[in-house]
């Protein structure tokens, strides 16, 4: 097995009693009959829900059906195609039967007798009399005989698998595959000499082979369903916590108003009115968000459960035959699911509130222009800041910031921007807070003018707040009033410059970019006595390669060295205070092209803790990394970055051809003070991927890893910067 690739995992058992089997996949969701071998067989819609055959006929329209179910409309112009036969079901048929009365089961052969045991290879229920003659007959003696009290204490399917017939040959059993595109069916011996030659471009393979593979990409598929889930639980919660929030934010605003208001009893009791019935409406509109997004989270995550629960069941099988005339039904739902699109984030947010600054003195003439209910509704991933050309120290310079709600719609009530409670601030490099000026851009109803003067060089950081909840973030640099242009500076000066890459530059010289200020630039070498034993570490501990360590002049125990994770780690770790920059030159060359979704290298940056426990450091929990791998949609080598189940950044590297190379030499830049790990491509000084919140508390080690050395070569080394 490739590296990268994951290893077959024992199919699981019925999880399910009976009477829930029976209800959930044994009974016709339009009828309520028992499913059987006519014109009442099963058939599975591409939303994994079932139909017998009669009724999915009964209610087509015009080559539509609608899921009874779901309510999901599915176009079954092709019934057989789209709606596949599941023969699962009779074996599951059998299993309940024992599971809920073993003592009641008629023997196949003899229906007026009680069977006692079930002949595996042959799918029947035997009669005491009917053992005894399977155990003399020399066809049968061999055959393993289950007594169906014990097979009713067990939840494995196998010994109620049927092989299924050849429709062509009756007298065969379909034990083979044909995988060429225009047929990928089970078939028979006789079917593969006669109709699938292999001289006419088909492929044979074992059933149970293809069955087991295909098993493993639902499997996959069913994990990655699954963690969409999980985030949509997230999202739901955060949904949730939000309308608690309005629900609480409501009640103080209302208080306020009453506060207000009590003064003015007879004068403004209809003002008051008025605007309680405009905060509801505002309420309302939020609160009506909030219910179609949950509602939408929820129907989404219950298609996730409901799919994930139909996927268990049909991974239980180990009839191949029945399990692949829906394996694609099945891939195709949970890809779906899968790949929907959802926010990630609550379209709305609580941020609203009551205004009545001046009330009482000038009521009667201005209820009506000073009381105000104002509500924001900005959502962050809609929201932008334009800072234009770089900023400098002590110079003011004006930003615009375009603020959406969920629908890319004007997050402000009429233009209520003077009366809303928001705050826009600027943190400088030491955590010192200046609120900014700002006015509604002319014209416009989303975007905001802010002034901003910085006083000193370094990274600043921008809020925009809405009563104190921060709604928009976003960093950004100023450069001194003399020096380098848009050079990206550190948050201290020092006397003199080093060298690391800036983020915006075009530089003379790309081959030798500068650093900015209060850069250091530690040696980096790996770690040759920690080195997994399948790769190679020159002698000057700078260059890596995942071939054999043949090369290695002094002898290691291996017990000393990385187990599961086929790279090294360098010799020095990294730690707070401080920022450091290194670089790495990858270089990848091809020698034959790589099966779906396996992994070239990794780089990264890891607690040692955390350092060889598995395959990749990606996912731990304190380790932050990129991968080079085989992308399947790509059908190419590619680059991701990911961090909290988030893609940062995607880059096809190179072809995934036989012959195909690739050179890129990747800076890193880990602050500590900010816990940012930055990705550049070093020879253009260009910024290609920021990852936050790295806990730089204890020591990071930069590590790289090689895989798949018999598809790809991989050499990693350090370079001097």
């Amino acid at each position: 097995m490739a590296e990268g690739e994951f290893e077959v995992v024992p199919i699981p058992q019925v999880s399910l009693a009976p009477d829930q089997l029976s209800r959930k996949f044994l009974l016709c969701q339009v009828c309520n009959d028992i499913y059987n071998e006519d014109g009442k067989h099963a058939r599975l819609l591409p939303c994994l829900h079932s139909l017998c055959f009669e009724c999915l006929n009964k209610t087509k329209v015009n080559d539509q059906l609608q899921c009874p179910t779901c309510k999901v409309t599915h176009n079954v112009s092709n019934v057989d195609k789209t709606c596949p036969r599941d023969n699962t079901r009779r074996d599951l048929m059998d299993f309940v039967k024992v599971k809920r009365a073993p003592t009641a089961v008629g023997c196949t052969a003899c229906p007026s007798n009680i069977a006692t045991h079930r002949c595996r290879q042959c799918a029947e229920f035997l009669c005491g009399e009917c053992e005894s003659a399977h155990k003399r007959v020399n066809a049968t003696k061999n055959h393993i005989l289950l007594e169906l009290e014990k097979l009713k204490q067990s939840s494995d399917l196998d010994a109620f698998c049927r092989q299924l017939l050849c429709s062509e040959h009756p007298d065969n059993d379909l034990k083979l595959y044909c995988t060429k595109e225009s047929c990928q069916k089970p078939v028979c011996m006789m079917c593969a000499i006669v109709t699938c030659k292999e001289t006419n471009g088909h492929k044979i393979e074992s059933a149970d082979t293809v069955a087991n593979s295909k098993r493993q990409i639902i499997r996959d598929q069913k994990v990655k369903m699954e963690d969409v889930g999980k985030q949509i639980q997230s999202v739901t919660n955060d949904v949730k916590a939000e309308q608690e929030m309005v629900s609480k934010l409501r009640k103080s605003v209302e208080d306020e108003i009453d506060k207000t208001f009590d003064s003015l009893e007879q004068i403004i009791s209809q003002g008051r009115a008025d605007l309680k019935k405009t905060l509801e409406d505002d309420v309302m509109v939020k609160q009506d968000n909030l219910k179609t997004q949950d509602a939408d989270l929820k129907r989404m995550r219950s298609e996730i459960e409901e799919s994930s629960k139909f996927t268990d069941q049909a991974l239980a099988y180990t009839n191949a035959p029945a399990f692949l005339q829906v394996y694609q039904t099945i891939q195709n739902r949970l890809k779906t699911l899968t790949d929907q699109f959802f926010d990630k984030e609550p379209h709305e947010m609580a941020t609203f509130g009551f205004h009545a600054k001046g009330l009482v003195s000038e009521i009667q003439s201005k209820v009506a222009e000073m009381a105000n209910i104002w509500s924001v509704s900005a959502f962050p991933p809609n929201c932008k800041v334009e800072f234009g050309d770089d900023l400098e120290e002590n110079k003011a310079a004006t930003f615009i910031v375009k603020l959406k709600d969920f629908q890319k719609k004007g997050p402000f009530k009429d233009g209520g921007l003077d009366v809303t409670d928001m705050k826009i601030i600027i943190k400088d490099p030491k955590g010192a807070e200046t609120e900014c000026a700002r006015k509604m851009k002319k014209g416009s109803t989303d975007e905001l003018e802010v002034t901003v003067k910085p006083t000193m060089t370094g990274r600043h950081s921008l809020e925009i707040r809405v009563l104190d909840r921060v709604v928009v973030s976003k960093d950004f640099e100023s450069k001194p009033e003399t020096g380098f242009a848009a050079v990206v500076r550190g948050s201290r000066k020092e006397p003199s410059p080093q060298k690391t890459p800036p983020v915006r530059r075009e530089v003379p010289k790309p081959e030798q970019p500068a650093t900015p200020l209060g850069i250091q630039k530690p040696d980096m070498t790996f770690d040759r006595d920690k080195a997994h034993k399948d790769v190679s570490i020159s002698a000057d501990g700078k260059v890596f390669k995942n071939i054999s360590a043949g090369d290695q002049t002094e002898p290691v125990p291996s017990n000393s060295r990385l187990q599961k994770y086929k790279g090294a780690l360098c010799a020095k770790g990294i730690k707070y205070p401080g920022r450091y920059y290194y670089a790495i030159k990858m270089e990848i060359k091809v020698k034959k092209p790589l099966d779906k979704s396996n992994l070239v290298y990794e780089l990264g940056i890891a607690r040692k803790s955390v350092i060889g426990k598995n395959l990749v450091v990606e996912g731990e929990k304190f380790a932050w990394s990129m991968i080079g791998a085989h992308h399947v949609d790509c059908d190419a080598i590619c680059l991701h970055i990911a961090h909290n189940n988030h893609l940062l950044y995607h880059e096809v590297l190179t072809k995934n051809e036989t012959g195909s190379t690739m050179e890129r030499v990747f800076g890193f830049l880990l602050d500590t003070e900010f816990g940012q790990w930055k990705v550049f491509d070093h020879k253009i000084e260009k910024e290609i991927c920021v990852v936050e919140s790295v806990d730089c508390s204890e020591f990071l080690y930069p590590v790289v890893a090689g895989y798949n050395p018999n598809s790809v070569e991989v050499t990693a080394t350090f370079m001097d910067v």
